[in-house]
């Protein structure tokens, strides 16, 4: 089930997509209003839209769906150039965030469309053990 269908502009910030997320995903938490499992989504959410916004020249799209036991946040812009998951040095400021998204996720991964890209990533809806 669709929770949450937003567009963006390039360089716009996560924090209000990250809100309205927030706000969409909380009546699943049920009664843990701080599940950790929202968190983790933020984090996934901040670094796919920033990824959009230092990557490519394009607006991008924030789909946020729900299905029994996962999350499915999806990021769409109009580069056709996948993404990819560079070995930062140790100095290195960037380059880190498809990594956390790969660890914080159950699956990720790029899917190519017409209109450019869909990076997508898959997480658990409960907290981890």
């Amino acid at each position: 089930m669709e929770l949450l269908r937003h567009q963006f502009r390039h360089g716009a910030p996560a924090l209000p997509l990250r809100h309205s997320a927030r706000s969409a995903l909380q009546p699943a938490a049920g009664q843990e209003p701080d599940a950790e499992w929202i968190d983790d989504v933020m984090i996934v959410i901040s670094e796919l839209v920033q990824n959009v916004s230092q990557h490519t020249r394009s607006h991008g799209e924030l789909i946020v769906s729900i299905q029994p036991g996962t999350v499915l946040v999806e990021v769409g812009d109009s580069s056709t150039t996948v993404p990819l998951t560079p070995h930062p040095g140790p100095l290195r400021a960037g380059g880190r965030g498809l990594r956390l998204v790969d660890a914080i996720s159950q699956q990720w991964g790029v899917r190519t469309c017409p209109e450019g890209k869909v990076v997508w990533a898959r997480l658990p809806v409960s907290a981890r053990s």
